[in-house]
């Protein structure tokens, strides 16, 4: 029963969906839901994606279904990625982009971020096929969410007392494992040999990432989460059209 819990606080935790749980709340153990949350907002997705292409023009059911997205997780993410890229770029020092990142208003820097985010979104997957772009949508909602977990594993801002931190605190390294076996395992089945392409790409831009925010405030916070998700959700469909564009091996996408 416990894990059924953690799995609907999860589910609470990250969409606007109202899931009736326990009192026994604790990201850090729920968060090994995560994936399976995400994978779950990627079908439902795809499938408006699926009814909307039939009745519309496909730019217009593209728009539709992030619109759809946002609208189902609140926009969850897209805060933490405004609210990174307001302390980070904006900041002259740690102390100043600590102080900007409790701020809850959005500056220029967080707004640019999310509007072109949503633009680079838009164009990926309006260039691809429909069949392309439905696996790219579910797979790029769960996969995303995997990310967060291994940087839950990495120091926590100094002195920083908000959720992120608290939940860095009692992360264990054990509940990496069922997510990280599940989503690969899935990634197998519906990227086949691409699954190695998509987890270098995660790799290598979360690493970067990563360096980024402890060069600017010492280490990670929530909003960090946030933003390394949406930067995971681009880095997955920026891979899609990349073998789409050049018709690197997708037989299997036929």
């Amino acid at each position: 029963m416990t894990h059924f819990n953690d799995f609907k606080v999860a589910s609470a935790f990250l969409t606007r969906v109202r899931v009736k749980h326990s009192d026994d709340v604790e990201i850090a153990r729920s968060a090994r839901w995560f994936p399976l949350v995400g994978l779950l907002i990627g079908f439902v997705a795809s499938s408006v994606l699926v009814i909307l292409a039939s009745i519309l023009p496909f730019k217009v059911a593209i728009c539709l279904t992030l619109i759809f997205s946002v609208f189902v997780t609140g926009g969850f993410h897209q805060d933490g990625l405004a609210d990174i890229f307001d302390g980070l770029v904006g900041g002259w020092n740690p102390t100043d982009r600590l102080r900007i990142l409790k701020d809850s208003r959005h500056g220029t820097y967080g707004v640019l971020a999310i509007v072109l985010q949503t633009l680079l979104q838009y164009v990926i997957l309006s260039s691809l096929q429909l069949h392309v772009a439905l696996i790219a949508v579910t797979v790029s909602h769960g996969l995303a969410r995997l990310v967060p977990l291994f940087l839950m594993r990495t120091k926590a801002v100094p002195g920083h007392e908000g959720m992120g931190a608290r939940t860095v605190d009692k992360s264990k390294r054990s509940d990496l494992i069922l997510p990280t076996v599940i989503s690969v395992l899935l990634l197998l089945i519906i990227c086949g040999l691409h699954t190695l392409g998509i987890a270098l790409a995660l790799i290598i831009a979360n690493l970067i990432f990563l360096k980024y925010v402890r060069a600017k405030i010492g280490g990670v916070l929530g909003d960090a989460f946030g933003a390394a998700e949406q930067i995971s959700e681009d880095v997955i469909l920026l891979y899609f059209s990349i073998i789409s564009y050049n018709a690197i091996g997708i037989s299997w996408l036929i």
